[in-house]
């Protein structure tokens, strides 16, 4: 009897679960007429239409974003290379101003080295002086810039004296005071004598 009365239950659940579905498909079917009689329908043309202005739209965005990006690009390349020239001209600084400072010292040395051409001894001496400073500048890429017997060129020579030589006019005779360069920079033009 219990399962008898289970059963009715059952299709009395049953029965109403589908009255309230085709209630509800009848109710969203009375909401949805309206509407669907107010739009009209899209042709086909209109459809591609607007699909042709979403895509020249989103060609548009990515054009200005790669000039954007572009633009970025081309900035932090200009920065890089802005950054490694400051670096270079403050590493030419630093060495200019440690060398000016030295170059007093060196001066000294080849000075001693022509007062004491007599004495061998204290010459070797001062000569190994001056060949471990000149060791110490071509570690740091600093060189000595080639003078007597060279032509004269203004821009490593300072002429502060004239000699006439018609067989080497043009070129230094002699040398007073040596002149460097680090790479391409000038530290102190060679102080010489010119032929004419």
């Amino acid at each position: 009897m219990s399962d008898n009365k289970d059963k009715q239950t059952n299709q009395q659940a049953q029965g109403e679960d589908v009255a309230e579905t085709t209630a509800t498909a009848e109710a969203t079917e009375q909401t949805t007429e309206p509407k669907a009689k107010g739009k009209k329908k899209k042709s086909e043309t209109e459809i591609k239409a607007e699909l042709e202005q979403k895509i020249q739209t989103l060609e548009n965005k990515l054009l200005t974003q790669n000039d954007v990006y572009l633009r970025m690009l081309a900035e932090y390349d200009n920065y890089r290379k802005r950054s490694a020239a400051d670096s270079e001209r403050q590493k030419v600084v630093g060495i200019t101003q440690t060398l000016t400072a030295v170059f007093p010292v060196i001066d000294s040395v080849n000075r001693a080295l022509e007062v004491l051409k007599e004495d061998d001894k204290a010459q070797a001496g001062i000569l190994q002086i001056k060949k471990q400073f000149e060791q110490a500048m071509q570690k740091i890429g600093v060189e000595q810039i080639p003078a007597l017997g060279e032509e004269f060129n203004p821009e490593v020579h300072n002429a502060v004296m004239q000699e006439e030589n018609a067989e080497q006019a043009g070129k230094v005779v002699q040398v007073f005071q040596e002149g460097y360069r680090y790479k391409e920079y000038v530290i102190r033009p060679a102080m010489v004598k010119v032929a004419v």
